[in-house]
This record gives C-alpha cells, structure tokens and sequence, in this order.
C-alpha cells in the first residue's frame, strides 16, 4: 500500500471550514432562494448558508429558487441576473453551459455538476481553465480534488497551483520516486552537469537518513525522533521559502540555502532542458505538500506532511496531520489536540491509532483485526503510562476495537492518496 494516501481526505468538502459570506465575483454563478421581496426590484436571497441582499434585474417572487449570474458586486451594491428559472431547474446543467458558450458535453456537464453541488464560485473563465486542466491527461478524481481544495482554501487560481495539488495526491511513495530519480539521474550523459553530483547525493542521504543499520539515528527518545523529522523537512526544501526570506533579510548570500531538495530540483530542470521534465512530478509534489501543509487563517492549527523515513529494513513515507486549537501566540496547543495514525506495519499490517489530549489527559484506541493484539498492548501499556507521565501527561485509557466495514473504507481511502475528510481530525501517520 502506498504510504501518502491519506492526503486525498484533506480536498474534501466537509474538511475545509468556509468563511460565514464568501467573496461574490462578477459572473459567478451561484444558486439561491428568495427569502423577501423589497422595494426598487431588491429582495434577501439566501445563497447556500448566507444571506444577502441584492438588487434583481427581473421581478421575481418569494419563496422560489433561481439559478443567478452575479452582474456587479462591488461595495454593498450586490446584482443579481437570473439564468435559469424554477420550471427550468431540471435543465439547469443545459442552461449554464448554454450561458458559458460551451459545448453541452458528458465531461462539461460532470464537471459542472461538481462545480455546484459544492457550492463553489464558479465562472466562465474558472470553468473554461478547470476543464481544460482536468482534460489534459489529469486523473479526473484528483484533478476535481485539487479544485476544490483551491476554492476552499482561496489559493491563486493557477495551472502551477492546479498541478501541485494533483502531484501530491500520487500514489507513489515518496522512496519509490526517489529512487527512480536517482536511476534516472545516473545516466553517463548527465555526469559532467554541474546541480547533478550534489543532487545524487542529496537523494542518497535521504535515503539514508533514518535507517538502524546507519547508526544516524536511534528511535529511542521523543527528542531523536524530532531532530530526525526536522532534519528530513530540510533537506526535502519544505522550508526552503522561509529559508531565503530569511538570509535576504539578514543581508546573506540567498544562494546558501540551495542544498537542499527543492532548490537543487529546480536548478537541475534549469541545466537538464528537455529532459528535466522527468524531475518536474517531484517537484510540484513537494510544492503541494507545501500547500497542504497547514492553514493559518483556519479556527484551529493544522500539520500536514509527508515524509520519507528507514524503520530499520523497512522504508516507508510517513504522513503526518496533527490538528489541534492555538495558543494566543498561534502555536498549537499540545494540551488539546487531537492525533490519528493510520498505520500498515510490516507484522500488525493495517492499523489506526486515535489519540485524543483534553488538558494532558490522554485517551488512546488502537484499531486493528490481528488477533491476539490486545494482550500485547496490556502489557505495553504500563511503560506507556510511566513515559507520558515523565512528560507531564496522564493515560487514562487504551481501548482495543477491530475495524469496521466503514472504518476500513476509510482507512483503504487513507492509504491512497487523496485528500483528507476532516480538516481538524488529527495527525495522520502512516508507515
């Protein structure tokens, strides 16, 4: 099973908390029901969870639902032109597409269909560029995903953008695309290029970093394990951005923070030409994992990373997604939170793990259908209970429980990349 594939739950409706009135854009198209009839042709229509009052171009009566073409929603002064009446709503699809000046088509009208059972703010011009990117050899599931984590999270409208989201949705493991990077990258023609020697040995301590046999690092302590996590983040380039901000603003060379991943990525595209297209999947791929990786303007914080990491013998990506409420200063607050693993262990195989934190009290339950598990982790537990004390938090329980047939869906979905269901369920790792 791929290591990633808890990501495709974070692109989902449900997951992505909107504001109370979302911005309206001229030409969107939206659907909504008049709630009162006022005077000068105005009216309160309710547009999904929101209300607004909007001057009408046609008189219209109470109580009825119409298909509206936002006209001008400048200031306070908000138009509204309907496209498509009551008796039409069964058409509705027809009519839109109709007023797009697009072709009525089974992938037009499939995505249009996507577009408004959203509820998101669709135009001609978003829906011309949408269906474009989705028709362009774009896995139609994840190109849809990406689309509505874009809306959502109101990132810039762009193919790059677009693109990104797709490519961390792979269902590749990190590792696996390393390494063929690495097979790529050692061609005989390539040798002499001056980014290529610094990037294979960048991919080869990648790798490295984190196996048993390398002696690099010991998971015996919360602390290595940390040390080990940040060390991978920097190398990948997830922080590269923030790295360059930083030299420009100290008045530094800018070129130093180019050893790592992403930088060195771009810089061999640059000098490869035609044949650097073979490291562009990477690259928007650690691109989107920047994107997802949390939202700062959300009520509560999130974490979301992928990462590649050596158990021993065993490699494999590990996904993290920690949610939890923030502190006054915005840091996460460690104390309530809440954090799910999804695991596929080399002898347990598939197994979820859902922690809760209320005030440093620490609620754990393990789901998994090996037989025989719970003796096992009755005798853990003590040793469990004895660290977390050492860190100041108390077990007060760990219950054992086998997957439902809904759980298991859901950790199947997990386990391929797409995007996660709830934004503020916790930290997903998956090794």
């Amino acid at each position: 099973m791929s290591p990633i594939q808890m990501l495709p739950l974070l692109f989902q409706k449900d997951s992505i908390p909107k504001a109370e009135v979302p911005p309206l854009r001229t030409g969107q198209v939206l659907f909504g029901r008049v709630e009162e009839l006022y005077h000068n042709e105005t009216a309160l229509v309710r547009l999904g969870n929101f209300q607004v009052q909007a001057q009408l171009q046609a008189p219209l009566a109470a109580g009825n639902s119409y298909w509206f073409q936002v006209q001008s929603s400048g200031g306070d002064d908000l138009q509204l032109r309907v496209i498509v009446k009551p008796e039409q709503n069964k058409r509705a699809a027809e009519s839109i597409l109709r007023q797009f000046h697009l072709p009525d088509t089974k992938s037009n009208r499939q995505l249009l269909q996507f577009f408004l059972e959203r509820n998101l703010p669709i135009t001609p011009d978003t829906f011309k560029q949408a269906a474009e990117w989705i028709g362009s050899k774009t896995d139609p599931t994840k190109g849809l995903n990406a689309l509505e984590f874009i809306f959502n999270r109101n990132l810039p409208f762009t193919k790059e953008t677009f693109q990104a989201l797709v490519a961390v949705q792979e269902s590749t493991s990190f590792f696996q695309e390393l390494k063929q990077l690495q097979q790529f990258l050692a061609e005989p023609q390539f040798a002499s290029l001056k980014t290529i020697a610094p990037l294979k040995q960048l991919i080869a301590d990648i790798l490295r970093d984190g196996s048993a046999d390398s002696g690099i690092v010991r998971f015996d302590s919360g602390e290595a394990v940390k040390q080990l996590l940040q060390e991978i983040i920097h190398k990948l380039g997830l922080t590269y951005e923030k790295e360059v901000g930083v030299w420009s603003l100290a008045g530094k060379d800018s070129m130093q923070p180019l050893d790592t991943l992403k930088p060195l990525l771009m810089s061999a595209m640059a000098e490869l030409g035609a044949a650097g297209e073979k490291l562009e999947p990477l690259l928007q791929r650690l691109t989107g994992m920047q994107i997802i990786a949390q939202d700062p303007a959300a009520p509560m914080q999130q974490l979301v990373m992928q990462l590649p990491i050596s158990f021993g013998h065993m490699q494999s990506d590990v996904t993290i997604q920690w949610n939890g409420r923030k502190k006054d200063n915005g840091q996460i607050d460690p104390d309530f939170c809440r954090i799910l693993f999804y695991l596929d262990l080399q002898h347990l195989r598939q197994t979820m793990l859902d922690m809760v934190v209320q005030n440093k009290v620490v609620h754990i339950t393990v789901v998994n259908d090996t037989e025989g598990i719970e003796p096992i982790v009755t005798i853990w537990k003590p040793v469990l209970k004895e660290k977390l004390e050492e860190l100041g938090y108390q077990l007060s329980f760990i219950n054992v429980k086998p997957f439902f047939k809904e759980q298991m869906t859901e950790f199947q979905e997990r386990q391929s990349v797409s995007l996660p269901k709830e934004l503020y369920q916790g930290v997903d790792i998956k090794i």
